[in-house]
């Protein structure tokens, strides 16, 4: 995602060339609202959100390194718009799972395990156990899962270490099998 393009953007909008910015949104904008999304379980909250984000994006355009690669501090900057937002419903958010298959589509587009899985209890049972993990261990999961980003992308977009991005994806996976397993001997 990180273009000569992102630069050139960047630096049209802070030479004063507003609609420039524009072209940033075109580009991030449905990876945001992804983001917003699976951290709210809510199109509107999500799309709401993600105008949060890309305001904030525009608002501190000036704080961005020329000649860093650009997505990861979109990234950061929006994730932490979700944590702001989750942190003030101080809960978390509860996601009716009325169609699981677009769900799965959305969060998992390629995993062999949701193909194979039964497309009703269990995708919704899997769906529920991933909406509870903490924000940072799902975003971890499905960086690596459903984006197919290696350790040393998720620790960029992250902002860890890959030992850091490693132990939260395994700390993920095992939340999730933990939990998986408590519902198969329930």
């Amino acid at each position: 995602m990180v273009t000569v393009e992102d630069d050139r953007l960047v630096e049209a909008v802070l030479k004063g060339k507003v609609e420039a910015f524009g072209g940033i949104v075109r580009k991030y904008e449905k990876t945001v609202f992804n983001l917003m999304y699976r951290a709210t379980g809510s199109r509107e909250e999500a799309a709401d959100l993600t105008q949060e984000a890309f305001l904030k994006a525009y608002d501190r355009l000036h704080t961005f390194h020329a000649g860093r690669k650009f997505y990861p501090w979109l990234y950061t900057l929006s994730i932490n718009v979700a944590r702001d937002y989750l942190r003030k419903r101080q809960r978390q958010p509860i996601t009716s799972f009325r169609d699981p298959e677009t769900i799965a589509e959305t969060a998992f587009a390629d995993t062999h395990a949701i193909a194979e899985a039964d497309r009703s209890a269990e995708l919704q049972s899997l769906f529920e156990i991933l909406r509870s993990l903490p924000l940072d261990d799902r975003e971890a999961l499905l960086l690596r899962f459903r984006e197919g980003l290696k350790m040393k992308e998720i620790a960029e977009q992250l902002g860890l270490s890959v030992s850091g991005a490693k132990m939260r994806v395994q700390r993920g996976l095992h939340k999730l099998q933990k939990a998986w397993e408590d519902i198969d001997h329930a």
